[in-house]
């Protein structure tokens, strides 16, 4: 009895190592090393502001941040060019073959609820805009405004695309410019165009260059069918009554453990949901929402 007593300790201590081993390898692998991350530019903000928490909590790991419009980002991960992209939208069946041919379970992460935010110049006579305006501007139709994106493939034109179900682009009433910083030197020199944007840019209230951006423009509500108007904050994404909220998606192709999936999961978790929350955004986690995103057409660019 003494015997077999012995022997069950035994058996619990091993695996208690067990564990513990496995534990601590997945810990070194994930604080330590160097990754690439690829994102769509409008969500510049929100990545930095996870990666340097990131990288607080583990200073031995290093990130190369290329910012991109969304479909190229998406290109460049499954390409192998990056082990992390940062987009607006889950994968498509065909992009999924990727994990598929090696053996990898797709499990994205979802981190925020962002939004499409747009700004007009100070001087421009308009408070808000309806969303069925802006679906006129997108088909090309006539309009006393343009729209000005980020970039000609951005997740901004994904979402709105997506949203007004227009499958070709017209480009008579919108354009490109080259990021967003572009986007508010162009609008506050113009008095016909609206700019649109990534609201993580200007959402976060202790971020001094967010609102010296913000304070350089006019913010648009956006009038819904009841005829309220809706401004993008804090509130209106938590409530999702805002009508052009975006997700935040993380996928990555590494199928073991190290910083990338251990940034996915640090940026889900409540450290990296705090983060979101600082940044003036809704942490994805409280209230889960999807959205469908597509690919888009491109469109000219800002002179």
């Amino acid at each position: 009895m003494i015997k077999n007593l012995f022997l069950s300790l035994l058996v619990g201590l091993f695996f208690i190592s067990c564990n513990k081993t496995v534990q601590n390898a997945e810990e070194m692998h994930v604080n330590e090393g160097h990754i690439t991350v690829v994102a769509d530019e409008s969500f510049k903000n929100i990545v930095d502001a996870e990666v340097n928490a990131y990288m607080s909590h583990y200073p031995k790991t290093e990130f190369d941040i290329v910012y991109v419009p969304e479909q190229k980002a998406i290109g460049l991960m499954l390409s192998d060019s990056a082990e992390l992209a940062i987009v607006s939208r889950p994968l498509t069946e065909k992009e999924q073959n990727y994990y598929l041919a090696r053996n990898i379970e797709y499990q994205p992460g979802r981190m925020a609820l962002d939004a499409v935010t747009l700004i007009t110049s100070k001087d421009v006579n308009l408070e808000s805009i309806s969303m069925a305006q802006l679906s006129s501007i997108l088909k090309g139709e006539e309009s006393e405004y343009k729209l000005v994106f980020d970039n000609s493939s951005s997740s901004n034109l994904n979402l709105m695309l997506d949203k007004f179900e227009i499958k070709e682009l017209s480009n008579t009433n919108i354009s490109a410019a080259k990021g967003t910083e572009d986007v508010f030197n162009f609008i506050e020199n113009s008095k016909k165009s609206i700019g649109v944007i990534g609201h993580n840019w200007i959402s976060d209230e202790d971020h001094k260059p967010s609102m010296a951006l913000k304070s350089r423009v006019k913010i648009l509500g956006i009038q819904v069918e009841d005829g309220s108007v809706i401004y993008p904050n804090a509130q209106s994404l938590r409530s999702q009554s805002y009508p052009l909220i975006k997700t935040v998606y993380l996928h990555t192709t590494q199928h073991r453990w190290g910083v990338a999936k251990g940034f996915v999961r640090f940026a889900c978790s409540q450290i990296g949901q705090l983060v979101v929350e600082k940044m003036g955004l809704q942490p994805y986690y409280l209230i889960p929402k999807k959205y469908e995103m597509f690919d888009t057409p491109e469109i000219s660019t800002v002179e």
